[in-house]
């Protein structure tokens, strides 16, 4: 009886123990990030935290020293963005987007921002691929001027791998993005309706934050036709992460054309 007591107990400690020893989760679906550290190594003065507010697995606002974003809800879709600017201890509305859906997809985009308007409009393609084509609102009116601009954007296993971007009249330009991924699960995997923003939400950085795995990686071609002077720059950058046992990253540092640097971000959940 006394073996199988003490038996019984070590099994017990053995569990408990490596239990203790790995990071604790109640549930997959609850992991969201609280905090995410951006860090400039040649700017340090221009380092900042932004702080994630949530209800359940809702988004209700992002803030940092710079301003804020807070989001409202219809159900389980995300149907309205207001961003605030903070100026001199002065809070100052930047912009405001408006999100409509058909068929549980992203239908359009209305963005108001310092007394211009722009409307962005999807179209889901046989391919699989996404049309996405702007047009100018006037805001007294609500007259659409649609403009010559379009991008096609590719979506692969939840990860938009590729954008066409026809600048329109006057550029002669196109410019092909393309991404690649880790197979790991994105940071931002489980706001909910956040996978169904497309490129709409970046945070002001690159796009693919709605994706379901963390980008590794992209490169900007841009074909110039003969009318077309634009001088561009190398546009490619790289991403490495540091991940924690769950699979989410803990560390990001983007790595820009010539490897160097460009910023660090950490992950706290």
């Amino acid at each position: 009886m006394q073996k199988k007591l003490l038996f019984c107990l070590s099994v017990i400690f053995l569990v408990f123990n490596s239990c203790s020893n790995e990071e604790y989760y109640p549930s997959e679906n609850t992991i969201l990030p609280k905090t995410i550290k951006t860090i400039y190594p040649t700017y340090p003065e221009e380092n900042y935290d932004a702080n994630f507010i949530y209800d359940g697995n809702k988004i209700v606002s992002i803030r940092n020293k710079n301003g804020k974003r807070n989001y409202e809800y219809d159900g389980n879709h995300i149907v309205r963005e207001t961003v605030y600017s903070f100026y001199k201890g002065e809070e100052t509305k930047s912009s405001e987007t408006l999100f409509t859906y058909e068929n549980n997809k992203l239908k359009t985009a209305a963005k108001f921002a310092y007394g211009i308007a722009a409307k962005y409009t999807y179209s889901y393609n046989n391919d699989g691929s996404i049309t996405k084509e702007m047009c100018d609102l006037d805001i007294d009116t609500g007259k659409e001027t649609k403009r010559t601009e379009k991008d096609v954007i590719t979506i692969i296993d939840g990860n938009i791998v590729k954008s066409e971007y026809n600048w329109g009249e006057g550029y002669d330009v196109i410019s092909i993005v393309k991404y690649e991924y880790d197979t790991n699960k994105n940071a931002f995997k489980n706001i909910m309706g956040l996978n169904l923003l497309l490129d709409q939400f970046s945070l002001d950085y690159e796009t693919g934050l709605s994706s379901n795995n963390n980008m590794k990686g992209y490169y900007v071609r841009n074909i110039q036709g003969s009318s077309s002077g634009i001088i561009f720059e190398p546009q490619w950058f790289k991403m490495e992460y540091e991940y924690n046992k769950k699979g989410y990253p803990t560390k990001k540092i983007t790595y820009d054309y010539a490897e160097r640097i460009k910023e660090v971000i950490e992950f706290v959940y």
